[in-house]
């Protein structure tokens, strides 16, 4: 009994890169800069005494981990989002809705949690002199990427 290998166009390899687009890429690129972003600087104060973030006191900055209580975990889970939807793109499975949706779901849900937590329902902590820092705009940035508007 010989056995012979399939041919070549029957096999399939377990992750198949080249299904992924652009679109993935650029994703996954989001999700990675989101995912910095929690470590950078969210906000900053000023001279001021009463100027504080939580521990943060003056003259300092506060990353997304020493502002926020829960938010960190959910955008850490929103910057693995692209790299799941890669996944599932590369392994050619068949879904019940369509490709991306749920990537761009959570995309819009981290745009709103960012624009909720430094314009819309104001900086956290004290309102005197505090600055929205880089890692506020990065994360802004990534999740709009991640929405797929950028």
């Amino acid at each position: 009994m010989s056995s012979s290998a399939p041919p070549a166009e029957d096999r399939k390899s377990y992750l198949d890169r080249s299904e992924l687009s652009i679109f993935e890429y650029l994703g996954m690129l989001a999700g990675l800069v989101l995912f910095v972003s929690l470590w950078l600087p969210w906000f900053t104060t000023g001279p001021n005494p009463d100027s504080r973030i939580n521990a943060v006191g003056p003259d300092s900055s506060a990353n997304a981990w020493e502002t926020f209580g829960i938010l960190p975990w959910l955008f850490l889970a929103l910057s693995a989002a692209p790299f799941i939807l890669a996944w599932i793109v590369a392994r050619r499975h068949k879904l019940d809705w369509p490709t991306g949706e749920v990537t761009m779901v959570t995309g819009m849900i981290g745009v709103v949690l960012v624009l909720c937590n430094g314009f819309i329902l104001g900086k956290p902590g004290s309102d005197i002199q505090i600055s929205i820092a880089i890692g506020w705009w990065l994360g802004l940035l990534a999740c709009l990427g991640i929405f797929g508007v950028i």
